[in-house]
């Protein structure tokens, strides 16, 4: 159970360089999914949520055209975006402040994996030991970020319903012609969703160049957005990981699927998208670049290894029993000598690691 949490903590370190890209892209996933259904979908246990959002995104619009507010739709679609990633900072807040303190301990962790090797049971039960010491939980980076799914899932259903029955057709969004083109959520559904862009006819979109490059500003801009915020926000990826290869990938191709996704849907909804992009990417920076995160201040010490619990039993095959008190004595003696020349050559070629107390507990063996 111990190996089986490690590996969950340890996947956790090696992704969070592109913990908040997945972040903000968790519900485009779910647009794949929902735009497979039909028309009007049922949303299961979502229902009361979807019904609940889009009754506030018409209550907003229906006041900005009282007040004569322009492309009101539109901003009713910025306006409830920001009503929600505002409800759910504080789950945001928990999130960033786990995955920071888990960045804080990275040093004793490599410090640890460094003089265990290979043993991955040893990782595990120091690691552990270190967690509980620290008083960190390895789960605190990720439970907030699925509490928060849900609720942009039934954010995005609510305005894809809204799309579906036409409230967007009239609605146009300063450069943007309605935000219920180019494309519909019927046509994504039919395999159509980028007929308007492809294939060329005579050299130019089946729309023309006019329509279709007012409608490819908001792609373009969303992926954009997203590599600026991966930039600012993500720390560098480690070129040494076993998984640096994997967060490139997902680093330079998830804006770009972003982006391809946002060809086969309705402008208001890559309205949403872009909005939750620039909110979430300030959110992040405030907590993590301009201190809105409270991290909890610990001193843990010297790093001692070897005094973590251990399980299972000892193999005790391998022991000489006829070792005389002077031999068990000379080995101790030995192996004392030598961890005290190895703590000695770490203390000069590694003074930027804690110290590290590496003298275990020996029992002599009594012939």
């Amino acid at each position: 159970m111990k190996a089986l949490h490690q590996q969950g903590v340890e996947t956790l370190q090696s992704l969070d360089a592109l913990e908040t890209i997945l972040r903000q892209h968790m519900v485009m996933m779910d647009a794949t999914s929902a735009a497979v259904d039909s028309q009007q979908q049922d949303n299961g246990w979502l229902t009361p949520l979807v019904d609940g959002l889009e009754t506030v995104l018409r209550f907003i619009q229906t006041g900005f055209d009282k007040y004569n507010v322009p492309y009101s739709y539109g901003w009713s679609i910025v306006t409830l975006t920001l009503f929600v990633k505002t409800l759910t900072f504080p789950l945001t807040k928990i999130q960033v402040e786990g995955t920071m303190s888990m960045q804080a301990l990275k040093p004793e962790i490599d410090v640890i994996k460094e003089k265990y090797g290979d043993d991955k049971d040893a990782i595990s039960r120091e690691t552990s030991a270190l967690y509980e010491k620290a008083k960190v939980n390895p789960l605190a980076g990720c439970l907030p970020t699925l509490a928060t799914i849900p609720i942009f899932i039934g954010l995005y259903r609510s305005f894809s319903s809204v799309a579906s029955q036409g409230d967007l057709d009239n609605q146009g969004f300063y450069w943007i012609p309605t935000l219920a083109g180019p494309t519909s959520i019927a046509a994504q559904k039919a395999g159509e969703g980028t007929a308007w862009l492809f294939p060329f006819v005579d050299g130019h979109p089946p729309i023309g160049w006019d329509l279709a490059s007012s409608y490819l500003v908001l792609p373009v801009a969303l992926v954009l957005a997203q590599y600026a915020s991966s930039a600012i926000i993500s720390p560098p990826i480690d070129p040494n990981s076993e998984n640096a290869n994997v967060q490139k990938a997902l680093y330079y191709g998830l804006p770009l699927m972003i982006g391809w996704f946002s060809l086969n849907l309705p402008s208001g909804l890559s309205l949403y998208y872009f909005t939750n992009t620039v909110f979430t990417s300030a959110q992040q920076i405030f907590l993590r670049k301009l201190g809105g995160a409270q991290l909890a201040e610990y001193d843990l010490g010297p790093l001692e290894l070897g005094t973590a619990r251990r399980t299972g039993t000892v193999d005790t095959s391998t022991l000489d029993n006829t070792t005389s008190d002077d031999s068990a004595l000379s080995m101790e003696s030995s192996m004392a000598m030598s961890s005290e020349s190895v703590d000695a050559v770490n203390a000069t070629s590694a003074p930027a690691l804690r110290e590290l107390n590496r003298r275990c507990k020996r029992k002599r063996v009594v012939a």
